[in-house]
């Protein structure tokens, strides 16, 4: 047995998407989910998915629980999401080979090339995503969803934006991909894409299941369809079955060795995929560290005309400068940064991979820290020639690394919160700064310091102050980031 739900249950505060789905799906077996809009088909494959805590119920794959084992679990689901769960500054290639590394594919360059071939792509393997019609980029999230050889697929909406010819093809590899042995559960609208493949239908109506047998007429299907789904609207949620419910057997016990990999990809593997997508595609576009170098040249300008900064006026007063003009810059990329996550659902795809969530809270951090490095390596010089004080010693750059790998975490966190508001580029600033602020007084005093000739000795205090938020950051955010993601 490949799923196994029983009593599945979901809401959204007061809306109930689910209310108490069961369903069985044996290894091999292709189904197709129907049901009008709202009736709970995405929240189910999302749930299925581990996208989603279900409320009560559970759910079992390959003999698993999700909830218990979600690294070998995810291993083994493909999942389209009405997203594409792609990279739109990235190309088709570059997008393949990032979730190729965060699988722990032996051989992507391989796999890819056969993906894309298979549905027409690999002439523009090297195009951006951005630069794809609607059809082509549903296609290539078909290659991102296959790419790891799943058991069970996932397809919320396949044939959305395919032409006639694209979506014969997609329905003899879904036909293929039965044939050789994987589970599929497909959500669509298209009778006519139902029809093409003629197997088991699975209705919802109101989060319930109220019809779940293989289809015999298909010419009659349709008509089938729409008179259960009035009947179960106009009873007012009365379930309606054309067999009696499947009896739910015991799970077998033990997670399932997921195909094409003898072990999860690595921890650092992991981290660093995460880290090189998100250079690779700021170097493409340069959004970000664009806006933060205009930022904080005008802001030190600024700053610098506007305070006759010199001798010992300057060694006190330059380190709240530069440290004010960081921390405002920072949080313009830090913003940006998650953003991108979610404009086409790559915070999805990563927690869709095998890879703890603490993964991308140290990929996320470490890009935006490695961003707000290259924005110190020009302010440092910067502010050095501004003010006439010299920021290269040993010391000051060691408080700017330990200050920049503080901000980075609690920003990276507090970003992933922020994401999820409607007024992010202001809810970050505002959760942001005063948490931060423990920080930035620790980092400019003991810069002043420094810059004043103080040993390290005499700054212990400041020094072991930064030390210590870090640390405690560092595990607040391990603590808590799993849920941030998740909620």
């Amino acid at each position: 047995m490949m799923l196994e739900i029983s009593d599945l249950a979901k809401s959204f505060g007061p809306r109930v998407a689910l209310a108490g789905v069961n369903l069985i799906v044996e290894e091999g077996e292709f189904v197709i989910l129907l049901g009008p809009n709202g009736a709970g088909k995405t929240t189910l494959l999302r749930t299925v998915a581990t996208l989603t805590r279900p409320t009560s119920g559970m759910v079992r794959i390959a003999g698993s629980d999700p909830l218990k084992v979600g690294l070998t679990v995810r291993q083994q689901i493909g999942y389209l999401s009405h997203r594409t769960l792609l990279y739109n500054d990235l190309s088709a290639e570059q997008n393949l080979l990032f979730y190729a590394r965060m699988y722990g594919l032996a051989d992507p360059d391989a796999r890819i090339a056969e993906l894309l071939e298979r549905v027409d792509l690999a002439d523009r393997r090297d195009d951006l995503v951005r630069n794809y019609s609607r059809g082509m980029q549903q296609r290539l999230a078909v290659v991102r969803t296959m790419l790891h050889r799943p058991r069970l697929l996932l397809l919320d909406e396949p044939y959305t934006g395919l032409d006639p010819l694209a979506a014969d093809r997609l329905t003899e590899l879904l036909t293929e991909l039965s044939e050789e042995g994987c589970t599929l559960l497909l959500a669509t609208h298209h009778m006519g894409d139902l029809a093409a493949v003629n197997k088991r239908a699975v209705i919802l109506s109101r989060g319930r299941v109220i019809h779940d047998d293989v289809i015999a007429d298909v010419a009659g299907f349709p008509a089938l369809y729409r008179d259960l789904v009035l009947r179960h609207t106009s009873d007012g949620g009365a379930t309606t079955r054309a067999e009696p419910p499947r009896p739910l057997p015991v799970a077998a016990s033990g997670p399932s060795r997921p195909r094409g990999a003898d072990s999860l990809p690595g921890f650092l593997r992991q981290v660093l995929a995460v880290v090189a997508k998100d250079l690779t595609a700021e170097l493409r576009t340069r959004e970000i560290l664009s806006a933060m170098f205009v930022f904080a040249f005008l802001a030190m300008l600024i700053f610098s005309f506007a305070l006759d900064l010199r001798g010992a006026v300057a060694r006190a007063a330059a380190p709240g400068v530069l440290w004010t003009t960081i921390a405002f810059a920072g949080t313009l990329g830090l913003s940006r940064s998650m953003a991108r996550e979610q404009e086409t659902g790559g915070m999805d795809g990563l927690r869709l991979s095998p890879a703890d969530r603490t993964v991308i809270l140290f990929g996320k951090a470490l890009g935006n820290m490695t961003m707000m490095l290259a924005l110190e390596a020009v302010l440092v010089p910067l502010s050095a020639i501004l003010f006439n004080v010299p920021l290269f010693a040993p010391g000051v750059l060691a408080i700017l690394l330990g200050g920049t790998l503080g901000y980075a975490l609690v920003g990276t966190l507090l970003a992933a919160i922020a994401v999820n508001t409607r007024a992010r580029e202001v809810m970050l600033p505002i959760l942001l700064l005063p948490l931060v602020m423990p920080l930035l007084i620790a980092a400019v005093q003991a810069t002043r310091g420094l810059l004043e000739g103080l040993t390290w000795t005499e700054l212990g205090g400041w020094i072991n102050l930064l030390v210590v938020y870090d640390l405690l950051i560092a595990a607040a955010a391990l603590l808590t980031f799993e849920y941030v993601v998740e909620s």
